[in-house]
This record gives C-alpha cells, sequence and structure tokens, in this order.
C-alpha cells in the first residue's frame, strides 16, 4: 500500500456535550496506552510504502496531554524515517494554548475545529455538560491559532521562504436549529475569512437521541446547499472556501472525485484505530460490533485488511447499490458514504441517506457550469482545463438514467 490515512482516536472523551456527537455510547471509553500507541504505529510501518497521515481525533484530542503526542513523535521517529508522513488534529480547540500552538509548529501538527457560526447559533447545540455555551473559548482559542498563523507567515516573508500553517479550516454541522440561518452562518465566516466545510448531522450517538428536534431531511439540505452555491459561487468579490461545494465542482470538472464520502472506496484509504486498539474502517463506525475489524494489539493490520470482512465493505458501490447503477451522477458520488447509509437503517448496501441533496446540487451545478462554459472568453492556459469540463458535461448529458 503506498499511502493511508489513520484516524487515531486516543480517548472517545469530551470536555463538551455537543447535543449531535456521533461517538457511539458503546465506544471504549478510557485512554490510548503506550502499548497501543506503539503497535499501531509499527503496523502501519509495516504495511504503508510511502505517505501515512495521522489524524488524531476524538472525543477530545487533547485531553491526552501534550506528552502523548511527544511520545507519538518519537516512535514515528523511529519507524518513518523514510516515509512522507503528515499530523492533523480535530479539536474543539477550546483547551489551546500557547504551549500547545509551540508543540504543533516544532512537530508541524495541523488543527482543525468545529464552529457553528456566531455565538447565537453555535451555542445552541455545542455547549458544555452544564448547559453553557462554548463559543467564546472556541472563539479564543481560533485567535490564538491564527495568530501564530500570522507570526509564522511573517517570518517566512523575512526569511523568503514557503510559509507554514497551524490550520484551522472549520467544520460547521447543519440541523434542524440552524439549517434556516445559513446566511448569518455564511456571513460570519466571510467576514472572519475563516474556510468552512459544511456536514450535515450524523445520525449516530447523542444525535440519535435528539434528532427529532435537530434532524434534517435530504430535500432541506440540497435546498440549503443550492442556496449557498449561489451565494458563494456568484460574489464578485473573493470570497471564502465551502466544502462540499468547491470539491463536488471540482469534481464536476475533472471527474475525478476527492472527499472520503464520493470516492471509489474509502476502505482503500482509511482506517480507525481507536482507545483500546479497536480497528474499525472509519471513526464514525467506531463501537458499531459488526463492523469491528480486529484489535491492532492482537492481530496484525495487513491481516485485518486482507480479511474478507475488510473486503466486503469494496462490494459497496455505484454498480451494486440499488438505484446507483442507472444513475447518471453515478461516477460523481460512487453510492456516496456507507455511514451515511447506514445511519438510517443499518444496512450500507443502502444509498447515502443524503442522496438526494447530491442530486440537487449535482444538477444546480451542471447548469451553472454550462452558463459558465458558455459565455467564458477561453484564454491559451486554460484551453485543457474547459476540454476536460466539456468532456465531462457531455458525458453526463449522455447517462443513463435521470
Amino acid at each position: 500500500m503506498k499511502q493511508i490515512t489513520i484516524i487515531m482516536k486516543p480517548t472517545h472523551e469530551c470536555n463538551l456535550a455537543c447535543k449531535y456527537c456521533y461517538v457511539e455510547a458503546n465506544a471504549k471509553q478510557g485512554r490510548m496506552s503506550e502499548r497501543t500507541l506503539q503497535s499501531t504505529i509499527e503496523e502501519v510501518a509495516k504495511l504503508v510504502k510511502e505517505s501515512i497521515h495521522f489524524i488524531w481525533h476524538g472525543g477530545e484530542p487533547l485531553l491526552m496531554g501534550l506528552d502523548f503526542y511527544r511520545q507519538a513523535v518519537d516512535i514515528q521517529g523511529t519507524y518513518f524515517s523514510d516515509k512522507d508522513i503528515k499530523n492533523s488534529m480535530q479539536s474543539n480547540v477550546t483547551l489551546v494554548d500557547e504551549e500547545v500552538l509551540d508543540f504543533c509548529e516544532r512537530y508541524e501538527f495541523s488543527i482543525g475545529s468545529s464552529m457553528d457560526g456566531p455565538e447565537e447559533i453555535h451555542n445552541l447545540t455545542r455547549v458544555y455538560s452544564d448547559g453553557r455555551g462554548s463559543f467564546q473559548d472556541v472563539w479564543r482559542g481560533l485567535q490564538l491559532i491564527r495568530q501564530r498563523n500570522e507570526k509564522l507567515r511573517e517570518s517566512a516573508r523575512k526569511k523568503k521562504k514557503r510559509p507554514k500553517s497551524l490550520g484551522s479550516g472549520i467544520i460547521t454541522i447543519l440541523t434542524r436549529k440552524n439549517i434556516d440561518r445559513i446566511d448569518e452562518i455564511y456571513d460570519f465566516f466571510k467576514i472572519h475569512r475563516i474556510p468552512i466545510k459544511i456536514n450535515p448531522l450524523i445520525k449516530s450517538g447523542k444525535a440519535t437521541d435528539n434528532y427529532k428536534e435537530l434532524g434534517i431531511e435530504p430535500a432541506e439540505y440540497g435546498k440549503v446547499l443550492i442556496k449557498l452555491f449561489n451565494r458563494w459561487f456568484y460574489e464578485k468579490e473573493q470570497g471564502i472556501d465551502v466544502d462540499p461545494l468547491s470539491s463536488i465542482l471540482g469534481n464536476l470538472m475533472t471527474a475525478k472525485p476527492v472527499g472520503c464520502e464520493f470516492r471509489e472506496s474509502c476502505r482503500d484509504g482509511f482506517i480507525s484505530i481507536g482507545p483500546n486498539g479497536d480497528i474499525y474502517p472509519c471513526g464514525r463506525f467506531d463501537g458499531v460490533k459488526e463492523y469491528w475489524l480486529g484489535n491492532i494489539n492482537a492481530d496484525r493490520l495487513t491481516d485485518v485488511l486482507e480479511s474478507k470482512k475488510h473486503k466486503a465493505l469494496a462490494t459497496r458501490g455505484s454498480e451494486t447499490v440499488k438505484d446507483c447503477s442507472t444513475c447518471k451522477y453515478k461516477r460523481m458520488c460512487n453510492a456516496g458514504c456507507m455511514h451515511n447509509a447506514y445511519m438510517q437503517r443499518g444496512e450500507i448496501s443502502d444509498k447515502d441517506y443524503y442522496c438526494a441533496s447530491y442530486k440537487m446540487l449535482f444538477r444546480h451545478l451542471e447548469k451553472a457550469l454550462d452558463r459558465e462554459l458558455d459565455r467564458v472568453e477561453v484564454i491559451p492556459e486554460e484551453v485543457e482545463k474547459y476540454r476536460v469540463a466539456m468532456k465531462v458535461k457531455q458525458e453526463i448529458k449522455g447517462g443513463e438514467g435521470k
């Protein structure tokens, strides 16, 4: 295997109590031991030839303390001296301070976070266990990261080197509480120049208990994505990056889907390791017994990935999922996220629950691209890009189904 992304969950514990947290109640609690950390890195080193990306996830990964990550870096150095290694952390950033940033700068860890918009909207769902909103603490952490990034850029300018960055992009979750306030959310992040990734609610863990209050329908999600696209795409002034709009537009232009939910088989590129070493196909499945693949302390990772259970996941795709094989957009999404399929009826053989949402957006983007291609004055360096786009457009229109 040339490359892989390891979703490392050293703890499922968290200092927040977000109302839509997707961590399953029966996911193993506790914290990752030195043995599990060592076993994981050693097994990954045997498996991967070129590139490894560790995403330190949770729960809240900073609850582990910096000594844990110093230990991780030391072990990585032992096994990965000849490989391309990347570390990133998905944190709520409430625990970020200068010591954390010193560590991240020294060892080149990037930090991603989550925020649902301005304070009033964010605090509707992202709260502490006593119900207090977390916005002020998250905002403080984000500002520390941004200030450090500015120092890094200034230092790079003086040295005439390429600047480094510690992050931080933002994940925003759409729920019943905020879906009608998408303009406020977008305006907030645009004003503060913060790139965002929009995700719909995941029906799992605590979110299942609050689904009647927070859950959204596919048509609602599709409509809000289209509304957001119309603002983002047609703005005259430079905006911010908004995923999945930018990634889907790129997929349409190149016919090479990116993003774990749209790639041909996420099974080939991701694996998740829980606090006690339990192995799952991705972090969203942690605690779901039928998708437990083994334990890193007892099983060889190469054997796990070659197991019938793991290989069976690869049979799910646009040619095997009902309603997908005749869809003209099948090469755009490859049946979508298998966990999004699982979260509604407990079957990964279903299509992505948000399939209708993406179809709505695909159609809308296709029409927008048609209009842009028809009116654009093609300059030489853009010729090949538009040739590809025109080919994709024709193939989509010539596809079967609707």
